[in-house]
C-alpha cells in the first residue's frame, strides 16, 4: 500500500514549501462504511470498553481491518491514528481521571474547587502517558512499511485545561481578577504537552520516514509536525484569546518544525488576524463543523490565509474540488476528500491534475 509514497512525500515536501511539483496535494479515500462501522463497533459490555481503547493489539487490529476496507487515491496513505482522547495531555497530570466513550476518551475535572497550578503535575508513571508511548512504540514496531503512525491528539492547552477544570468554570476564570493564576496553569499544561509530543515524535518517526503525521487530517511532514488548536475559542472574545491563547500558540509553533493550526468552525474567524500574525504557524486547517456552510463560502478568508504565506488544508466534497482549484492557488494547498466510489475518487484526482494552478 505504501509503494507510491515516495512521490507522495515529494508532494508533501513541496506543500510545506508552498511549491507545486505536478498538482496540488490531494488525499481521496473511499471506504466501505458499513464494514468500517462494524469493525469499530463499541462493545456494550462495560468490562470490554477499556480494552477497546487501551489494548494496543486490538486497536491495531481494528486499524488494519479498516485499511483493508479503504481505497487510497491521490496522496492518501494508510495510517494508524494514535488516538487516546482529544487534548489528551490533560490525562498526563497526576490524579487525572477519564472515561471511555464510543468515539473517544473523555476527561473529568480535578480542580472543581478552583484553579490550582500545584495540581497540574506531570506524572511519568501515569497510565495514560505510559499507554500513549506504548502504543507509539507498538504501532511503530509493527508497521514494517505497511502504514504510517500518527502523533497522538495532544492539542490545545486551554482545551486541556478545560478538561482539568471544567469548561464552565474555566469560562468564569477568564474574568477573574487574578489572571496570572490561569497563565501559570497554562505553563504547567505546556509542560505536559512538550513531554507528550517530544516523546511521541522520537518514537514514531522511525515509521514515518523521519517525519510525522496528524491522524485525522491525513497529513505528513518531513520533520516534527503536530496540531495546534484552541477549540474553546469559539466561546471567548478576541481580547481573551490574544491574552491567554496567543502566548501558548507562539511558543508551540516555535517548538515544532511543521505546526498546523486547527480552526474549528466559523466562530474562530474573529481570531484569524491573530493566527495570521503568528509567524511560526505554517498551515491552517479550516473545519466547517456540523450545520455550517462549506469552506468555499468563505473564499475571502481562505485567500487571506494564502496571501499571508501560510498553507491551507480543506476538507471538501468531490464536486467542490474544481471550484476550490479555480479560486485558490495550489501552492501550499492540501485538500482532503471522501468519495463514495473508487471511480469518483480517481476522477477527483484527475480534476486536481487538470485544475491545479499557481
Amino acid at each position: 500500500m505504501m509503494d507510491k509514497f515516495d512521490k507522495t512525500r515529494e508532494r508533501f515536501i513541496a506543500l510545506w514549501n508552498r511549491e507545486i511539483i505536478d498538482r496540488c496535494c490531494i488525499s481521496v479515500t473511499c471506504q466501505n462504511k458499513e464494514m468500517v462501522a462494524d469493525i469499530n463497533r463499541f462493545p456494550a459490555d462495560i468490562r470490554e470498553q477499556k480494552a477497546y481503547w487501551m489494548d494496543a493489539e486490538r486497536v491495531l487490529h481494528r486499524n488494519l481491518a479498516c485499511m483493508e476496507q479503504t481505497y487510497y487515491a491521490g496522496d492518501a496513505f494508510p495510517l494508524v491514528w494514535l488516538n487516546l482522547g482529544p487534548s489528551g495531555h490533560a490525562g498526563f497530570a497526576r490524579g487525572a481521571k477519564w472515561g471511555y466513550e464510543p468515539t473517544t476518551i473523555w476527561f473529568e475535572p480535578i480542580m472543581e474547587e478552583g484553579l490550582d497550578p500545584e495540581k497540574i503535575i506531570l506524572d511519568r508513571q501515569n497510565e495514560l502517558l505510559k499507554k500513549t508511548m506504548e502504543f507509539a512504540a507498538y504501532f511503530t514496531e509493527e508497521s514494517r512499511g505497511r502504514y504510517l503512525v500518527s502523533m497522538p491528539d495532544l492539542a490545545g492547552n486551554l482545551d486541556a485545561l478545560a478538561h482539568l477544570r471544567g469548561t464552565q468554570d474555566l469560562m468564569m476564570d477568564f474574568l477573574s481578577e487574578e489572571p496570572e493564576v490561569l497563565l501559570e496553569c497554562e505553563e504547567k499544561v505546556q509542560q505536559l504537552w512538550k513531554e507528550g509530543v517530544t516523546q511521541a515524535y522520537e518514537i514514531t518517526k522511525k515509521a514515518n520516514y523521519g517525519g510525522s503525521c496528524i491522524g485525522w487530517l491525513n497529513t505528513w511532514a518531513p520533520g516534527f509536525h503536530s496540531q495546534l488548536q484552541c477549540d474553546l475559542s469559539v466561546m471567548i472574545s478576541k481580547e481573551i484569546f490574544d491574552h491567554f491563547a496567543m502566548p501558548e500558540l507562539v511558543e508551540q509553533s516555535s517548538y515544532l518544525e511543521y505546526p498546523l493550526y486547527h480552526l474549528d468552525g466559523i466562530e474562530q474567524i474573529r481570531h484569524l488576524d491573530t493566527l495570521l500574525s503568528i509567524e511560526g504557524i505554517k498551515m491552517i486547517q479550516w473545519t466547517s463543523v456540523v450545520g455550517q456552510p462549506s469552506p468555499l463560502k468563505f473564499l475571502s478568508e481562505l485567500k487571506r490565509i494564502q496571501a499571508s504565506g501560510k498553507g491551507l488544508l480543506l476538507t471538501l466534497r468531490p464536486d467542490e474540488v474544481e471550484t476550490a482549484l479555480t479560486e485558490l492557488s495550489s501552492r501550499g494547498l492540501y485538500i482532503n476528500v471522501s468519495a463514495d466510489s473508487r471511480e469518483t475518487a480517481d476522477e477527483v484526482v484527475k480534476t486536481a491534475e487538470r485544475y491545479s494552478r499557481e
